[in-house]
């Protein structure tokens, strides 16, 4: 009796691989694992678990070891063997628990072996996202996953976090020899996970658009470039989100909501605060020169610790391809947080101007934009198509509403243009799958956006700052 496999590619029914059907499940599994192993080494799908080993020398840093774990895995297991034994069967035995663990392989050579002081083979260590430190590190047995399972929830409870659903199922991918994109509206717990707010996007983002954008034009920076600048410092010197909040319903029956300082995001704002000062000291010029503000700004970040991770990847914001995404993303992403962070520091003042988060924003968008037909759309949607006016910002949420209609007129003129990601495709924001009670009768729930709108931009994922460090052999 014989089996047959079907690579990933197999287009009918003659390409499968014959097989004698071994005696035993264990050797029919076995047989299995080295076939879909085989195939994983030369195409290298994207979408499939990472079977490789990790590569690492003296430039590899704590946060290249997460490569290709999902961005809400916040734990990640390291199996280390001597040979290419069991590693496999240990990654897919862990895929049901990827939005919450993932799972790796390396070799015994490996200079990770030495730091972590392994001796024995196959030897599992455990490690959380925050902290280089092994959670757990014991040989590799019958036990393993239920121990990973153990170590995990009493991490979280220690740490005050809600205790995690540990497995999941999901449904297959649909087959193609191109970059497999995942369906949404079938799958919409992983694109779920795909959207979210990140402290390392918006900072990025932002020394790109007040050094590189700022001074990309020679000269000085005067008149209403010069106000737009001070005016766009001070709002981001204000209420540039410090924290994070997350609403845990779930244990209490009554709603905590709990906060998370964002260290990184704490320096910057002192940056922008100098920053703003220093502009303030030219106003009675009303001038600066490129030169001058580039050599200011570069030496107050090197005096508050390099807030910005310049050497990072993009996380959310990062596109399918290189080509989408990144910068844009990640400007429009703290232009929200920007609005929805002025109303939460401002809710209980009696008075509060809407309008002004948002000509602040429209101002630095006219003046420093780079993309000049961005711009101009940007500027045609502000006055003409969607007048930013009194009339539609009138109360204090209006800030956060106004901004997020105008971006999905925005998505909704580059629907189908080259510069839309497959995989993020320009869609009216949210979708069903981020918040299925935003949407009624086929319109959107105001009060409901609101909410989503809060809730979204209110929690933050912190920049993991361990994640640039190399590694210490």
């Amino acid at each position: 009796m014989n089996f047959q496999y079907f690579a990933r590619t197999a287009t009918t029914a003659t390409q499968g691989k014959l097989f004698e059907t071994p005696h035993s499940a264990e050797q029919i599994r076995d047989t299995l694992l080295r076939t879909v192993s085989n195939e994983y080494m030369f195409n290298r799908y994207p979408d499939w678990p990472n079977l490789g080993h990790i590569a690492v020398d003296s430039r590899t840093t704590y946060g290249q070891l997460w490569d290709g774990v999902p961005p809400k895995a916040n734990y990640m297991a390291i199996l280390f063997e001597e040979y290419d034994g069991v590693g496999a069967q240990f990654v897919m035995d862990l895929i049901s628990r990827n939005h919450i663990l993932g799972a790796r392989r390396a070799l015994s050579n490996s200079p990770l072996v030495q730091m972590l002081n392994i001796r024995n083979f196959p030897t599992v260590a455990l490690f959380r996202r925050d902290h280089q430190q092994a959670l757990y590190m014991q040989r590799y047995n019958n036990q393993t996953v239920k121990d990973l399972d153990d170590t995990i929830t009493s991490d979280m409870e220690q740490g005050g976090r809600r205790a995690p659903i540990l497995t999941t199922t999901y449904a297959p991918t649909t087959t193609t020899t191109q970059t497999p994109l995942i369906d949404c509206h079938s799958y919409p717990e992983r694109c779920r996970d795909m959207y979210y707010v990140s402290e390392t996007d918006m900072l990025k983002a932002m020394r790109m658009a007040l050094l590189d954008e700022v001074t990309r034009v020679p000269g000085s920076i005067r008149g209403d470039n010069f106000t737009n600048l001070h005016e766009f410092m001070t709002l981001l010197s204000n209420h540039f989100p410090v924290l994070s909040f997350q609403n845990d319903v779930r244990r209490m029956r009554a709603k905590r909501t709990t906060s998370v300082i964002l260290r990184n995001s704490e320096r910057a704002r002192l940056v922008f605060t100098h920053m703003r000062e220093f502009l303030e000291g030219r106003k009675s010029i009303g001038s600066v020169t490129a030169d001058e503000y580039r050599r200011q700004f570069e030496s107050v970040e090197r005096v508050y610790a390099s807030p910005f991770p310049v050497n990072s990847t993009w996380q959310h914001c990062k596109g399918s391809s290189p080509q989408y995404r990144g910068y844009t993303c990640g400007l429009w992403t703290t232009f929200h947080a920007l609005t929805v962070h002025t109303y939460i520091d401002t809710i209980k003042d009696d008075f509060v101007n809407p309008m002004k988060p948002l000509s602040t924003i429209q101002g630095w968008v006219k003046s420093f934009f780079g993309c000049e037909h961005c711009r101009n759309h940007f500027m045609h949607m502000t006055t003409t198509l969607f007048p930013l006016n009194e009339r539609r910002v009138r109360h204090p949420h209006d800030m956060m509403t106004y901004l997020w209609r105008a971006h999905n007129i925005v998505n909704n003129r580059l629907h189908g243009d080259t510069t839309e990601d497959p995989q993020f495709t320009k869609m009216q924001f949210p979708a069903p799958f981020l918040c299925p009670t935003c949407h009624s009768g086929g319109q959107f729930s105001r009060r409901q956006i609101r909410n989503f709108l809060l809730r979204y931009y209110g929690s933050i994922k912190p920049h993991n700052r361990l994640a640039d460090q190399r590694l210490a052999f």
